[in-house]
């Protein structure tokens, strides 16, 4: 009699969902790489979503919970803040789209800056992954000055990105040669 621990493994050569997915994905990239404008204006409207979202969400547990829980009212200030943040990116995803670059781009700029200072004091420590620490804070600090440059390279990068993720699942899919599965 076989209990539900009882594994067994069968051949499977291919996962067609991990396929599917892949190229959907990286169909997906190609789309943001030929139209970046597009593609930094859906990415704007969907922070605006997630931004109007949050608010309504955190207004409904501080009504909900504010005396179980004792929430502090900063909660509504943020909640508002972020009603407010959607609201302006719902409104003008054209011009915010214009200005998402810069603004993601100035964090890579400060956190590779951040990285690669802090490379060199790993180094004095003879850490072993310094030079790798040194060159990711390098490609961050270039592509931040990359995005405020040339704009629609933002969506160029995320497009490679997404290239580069739904092939890596294609292959992953393609090369299943065994799966766990419960029996």
């Amino acid at each position: 009699m076989e209990t539900t621990q009882t594994r067994e493994y069968r051949v499977k050569k291919r996962d067609w969902g991990l396929i599917v997915i892949g190229v959907l994905m990286a169909l997906a990239g190609v789309s943001f790489i030929a139209l970046p404008g597009i593609t930094l204006v859906a990415i704007t409207l969907f922070a605006g979503a997630a931004f109007l979202v949050s608010g309504v969400f955190d207004i409904i547990s501080y009504v909900r919970f504010r005396k179980s829980m004792d929430l502090s009212r900063w909660l509504i200030v943020y909640a508002v803040f972020d009603i407010i943040i959607g609201a302006i990116f719902l409104l003008n995803p054209i011009v915010l789209a214009a200005v998402l670059p810069w603004a993601i781009g100035l964090f890579f700029v400060v956190f590779g800056i951040f990285e690669v200072v802090g490379s060199f004091r790993i180094r004095n420590t003879e850490a072993p992954l310094w030079g790798w620490m040194l060159a990711s804070g390098l490609i961050s600090v270039l592509c931040g000055v990359l995005f405020f440059i040339y704009p629609a390279s933002f969506a160029i990068f995320i497009g490679i990105f997404t290239i580069v993720r739904g092939v890596s699942l294609v292959v992953y899919g393609a090369s299943v040669d065994k799966m766990l599965v419960d029996a």
